[in-house]
């Protein structure tokens, strides 16, 4: 294709060349001479950068469109305007900025996407490449609205033209000068009134990109769900905002916008892979959630088995049983029905084969997945998250450090850090936690990574000794972000449970069950901070109350153990931590050892050999 594509260029290059009356500049002899011949060029650079040329590409569209120049800026005036080539299109000047972009040259990538929205202010697009470069939403908002304002002065201007007649042409001439500067005030009025009525999508959408790339989750989610109530049943934004909602824990919300993107659009693929990952998660965790229809409203219960369970709710109320396991197999089925050239659903087939716990061929496909699109931010995560699981840290660190180079949000940052950890490499691991700190400074999981990380390293490289302690004052600055947030909880409870302070993490356990730790800092934590501590707490406490029961068990206070397993286990019956530990504590006040293998075979088999985990 590239070399038809040449042929044409220069049948049509040297056919407009030759009749051109200017031909001044040499520089001139290799730039485009028209649209159609720019239309080629585009068309070549694009079966280029497919086949891996990207500086070639880059070159030619360098060479075909040359940088804009400076128009302006004379004697003391400072303002300056830069002008594209005639035959720049939103099309060239998206491709260029995208080649700019593989190539890690982000400046020249800005510039060409600020030409592109000047093209177009609607090129979404452009929008978000700006957002993922890091430029400020100010910034954007401005080119968006000079663009807008510019295509509604347009608008108005040709309605006018369209609406005069050609009899009247010498009266118009006649009166423009007088009424020229009624005409100009009255076009700009219009023009504003016109701008702010075709700006309020857009605006709300550079907003929501903008908090989303700067990983400003609350403010983010608080942006697409304005504009899905604006454009209620888009797929776009009903899957960033599944996005975010999966990041924030809001699995049931996630789930129902996801579904709803498949009933809209059973072909949709983009983005999908991220809906399998929180099928797996359901499948693998140790609390797999399924849902229970009672009362009108729907409410999480968990198995630990892999997979949404049967109940006698169910099956009273005829909605059968759920298996997520199918399901997963279901969407990797009509991914591929609907795209195989697209890494999504190869991403997919490859966590449908991690939840069968057959890591190679988990590998094979996220690899196929990679080399579909090498640019696909989430297979070089999964690929990470495989070979940590694998043992295989050192390797893991190389995907991750792909994957947050691609895309620096806080997952692919726990990934390092839980790899840098593994490796030993506590060093790296700390300066990667503080780093995901800088991105998001309001994001409790990442400083969730600083206190993990100093809670794990050695002495020596804590810092003047002090490393426990700074440790629990991230944790608990973690925890005033987001009162909700288990990770940290668990963290600083282990740390005191490993001095020996158990009163404290006693403390610290019967507060989540409470809620009081979220309502200590109501006046510093957004509301939906609060929202998310009640419904964690409230589907979640079973965990609390096993992890109690773990805590009074190192103290030796049994009875208090005792009570909260049979809490935990009241609250859920398939937590198999609380079960497991049930058995164990019972081993304990039978005076046996609930590490000796032979005992837990026995109890294994006297409990019909089910494995909890």
């Amino acid at each position: 294709a590239v070399e038809y594509y040449r042929q044409a260029v220069t049948l049509v290059h040297d056919y407009h060349y030759n009749r051109s009356p200017r031909r001044t500049l040499r520089s001139e002899e290799h730039g485009v001479t028209s649209t159609w011949e720019a239309t080629l060029r585009v068309k070549e650079c694009q079966a280029l950068s497919q086949t891996g040329s990207i500086i070639e590409a880059a070159s030619i569209l360098e060479r075909c469109f040359p940088r804009p120049r400076v128009r302006g800026g004379s004697g003391g005036d400072s303002t300056k305007t830069l002008l594209t080539n005639e035959f720049s299109t939103l099309q060239s000047l998206m491709l260029h900025g995208h080649l700019y972009m593989l190539s890690n040259r982000a400046s020249d990538a800005i510039v060409q996407y600020r030409f592109a929205l000047a093209k177009n202010p609607y090129a979404i697009e452009a929008v978000e490449q700006l957002a993922v470069l890091g430029c400020a939403d100010t910034a954007i908002l401005e080119l968006v609205e000079e663009g807008v304002k510019k295509f509604a002065m347009e608008r108005i201007v040709s309605v006018k033209k369209s609406g005069g007649k050609e009899g009247d042409e010498g009266n118009v001439d006649t009166m423009q000068t007088d009424n020229n500067d009624v005409d100009e005030e009255d076009e700009n009025r219009e023009a504003e009134k016109d701008s702010n009525e075709l700006l309020i999508p857009v605006r709300d959408y550079v907003l929501a990109v903008t908090s989303l790339h700067r990983n400003q989750l609350h403010a983010a989610h608080q942006h697409f769900s304005k504009l899905n109530g604006q454009f209620p049943d888009h797929p776009y934004i009903l899957i960033q905002l599944a996005h975010i909602q999966q990041e924030l824990g809001q699995i049931l919300g996630s789930e129902q916008s996801y579904k709803r993107v498949r009933a809209i659009d059973p072909t949709w693929v983009e983005g999908m892979d991220k809906y399998a990952h929180l099928l797996f998660q359901l499948r693998m965790s140790r609390k797999n959630a399924f849902l229970l229809q009672q009362g009108g409203f729907l409410q999480y219960q968990y198995s630990c088995h892999g997979g949404r369970e049967s109940s006698n709710s169910l099956d009273k109320n005829n909605m059968g049983t759920c298996d997520v396991e199918l399901e997963l197999g279901q969407l990797c089925a009509d991914l591929l029905d609907a795209e195989d050239k697209r890494p999504e659903p190869w991403v997919c087939l490859s966590l449908y084969h991690l939840a069968r716990e057959d890591h190679e061929k988990s590998i094979a496909f996220v690899d196929k997945a990679i080399s579909l699109d090498q640019q696909h931010a989430f297979a070089h995560y999964l690929r990470g998250s495989i070979l940590l699981s694998s043992h295989r840290p050192e390797h893991a660190v190389v995907s991750f450090f792909r994957a947050n180079d691609l895309q620096r949000d806080i997952p692919s940052y726990e990934g390092l850090v839980e790899s840098y950890l593994a490796a030993s490499k506590f060093k790296e691991a700390i300066c990667t936690a503080k780093e995901a700190i800088s991105q998001a400074p309001r994001d409790a999981r990442a400083t969730t990574l600083v206190g993990l990380a100093l809670a794990q390293a050695p002495p020596n490289q804590q810092g003047a000794g002090e490393g426990k302690d700074r440790a629990k004052r991230a944790l608990r600055k973690a925890m005033e972000i987001d009162p909700g947030a288990p990770r940290p909880l668990f963290a600083l409870v282990d740390i005191y449970a490993s001095e020996g302070n158990f009163e404290t993490c006693v403390k610290l356990l019967q507060d989540g069950i409470d809620g009081t730790g979220a309502t200590k800092e109501s006046s510093r934590t957004p509301s939906t901070a609060s929202s998310h501590t009640n419904t964690w707490v409230k589907e979640h406490g079973d965990i609390i109350q096993a992890k109690l029961a773990e805590i009074y068990t190192l103290d030796e206070k049994y009875d208090s153990a005792l009570e909260c397993y049979h809490t935990a286990i009241s609250m859920n019956p398939h937590n198999g931590l609380a079960v497991q530990g049930l058995e164990r504590l019972e081993k304990i006040m039978r005076g046996l050892d609930p590490d000796d293998d032979e005992m837990q075979e026995e109890a294994s088999e006297e409990y019909g050999g089910e494995e909890y985990y």
